[in-house]
């Protein structure tokens, strides 16, 4: 057998809990050289505070990803520690909101000095390493939260399987929908918009971005674009020429609308033109129904559906 030390990915584990140390130790350290006097855990409730002025604790829950609990529990600590007032909202008695203090409000200079300089000294650790920590984090972590480890262990590799955008299919996600769009129409300016950054405009937005692959390549794509809280847009689906007839759209769109569900998602919205005969279809089939809805940003679309999950 190898030595522990050899087992690479089989040890993952016990290395992504001694890094998490290691940073955990290092974030007290760093918060004592700026004199930012708080709990490394308090720093996201703290950050969205001096950011938005006043929130309440199931907004700043939603924001930062946490559960209800675990903020409940750091905003009494602040509290504790002199640095959180709460009042009801003027707007509705019934929501108290948090907000810092003037002592904690002192803070957010210091606060600020010290994030300009987390960020530039990882930019020097991407230079040295070649790696943007950050970046690999999110994107396996979101790659893992639909598809754990556990479920990717029982060897069952299908021919063509679905799987959550990365960065290294940006240029894919535009060439399949360039190729699509400009069969038919020209590019519009909200195209630009989510092909030149799907980051930013769509998987920052709480958005979603799926690939179909075939041994390794991509042959398709869609999104899901937030509209609200709980509607979004399937928008940018696109299929290659080479993959059409093979079913890659109804797995796409079914794949697409099953991880709506798991979001806890309401509603979803498309828009589409009357001449894509085999579109239309395909999503009748995965259930989305005709409605009239408001205008359209887009020239082409004259056809717009819905499909309620909830």
């Amino acid at each position: 057998m190898k030595s522990f030390n050899e087992l690479g990915h089989i040890a993952l584990g016990t290395a992504l809990r001694q890094l998490a140390a290691q940073v955990s130790k290092d974030a007290e350290n760093t918060y004592g050289k700026f004199g930012f006097a708080i709990e490394p855990k308090w720093f996201p409730v703290f950050y969205v505070l001096a950011s938005k002025g006043a929130d309440s604790v199931v907004n700043i829950a939603k924001e930062i990803n946490h559960s209800h609990v675990s903020v409940s529990k750091i905003v009494k600590e602040m509290k504790a520690k002199g640095l959180i007032e709460s009042y009801k909202s003027s707007d509705d008695s019934r929501v108290t909101l948090v907000a810092l203090n003037d002592t904690a409000k002192a803070m957010v200079p210091q606060m600020e000095k010290q994030c300009d300089a987390i960020d530039a000294a990882m930019r020097e650790l991407k230079e040295e390493t070649g790696i943007d920590l950050w970046e690999a984090v999110s994107v396996v972590e979101r790659h893992l939260r639909y598809r754990p480890i556990s479920a990717r262990v029982d060897g069952d590799s299908p021919e063509i399987k679905v799987v959550d955008y990365a960065p290294k299919y940006r240029e894919a996600f535009k060439s399949l929908n360039v190729e699509w769009i400009s069969k038919y129409w020209e590019l519009e300016e909200p195209d630009f918009k989510a092909l030149d950054d799907p980051e930013g405009y769509i998987l920052n937005q709480s958005g979603v971005i799926l690939i179909a692959l075939e041994k390794g390549k991509p042959i398709g794509c869609c999104a899901l674009i937030k509209q609200t809280a709980d509607t979004f847009e399937l928008a940018k689906m696109a299929v290659s020429p080479r993959a059409q007839g093979k079913g890659v759209g109804l797995l796409l769109g079914k794949s697409i609308v099953e991880r709506a569900k798991i979001m806890g998602l309401k509603r979803l919205y498309l828009e589409s033109n009357s001449v894509l005969k085999p579109a239309l279809s395909l999503y009748e089939k995965i259930g989305f129904k005709h409605i009239k809805g408001a205008s359209s940003p887009y020239a082409r679309c004259d056809v717009q559906m819905e499909l309620q999950l909830k």
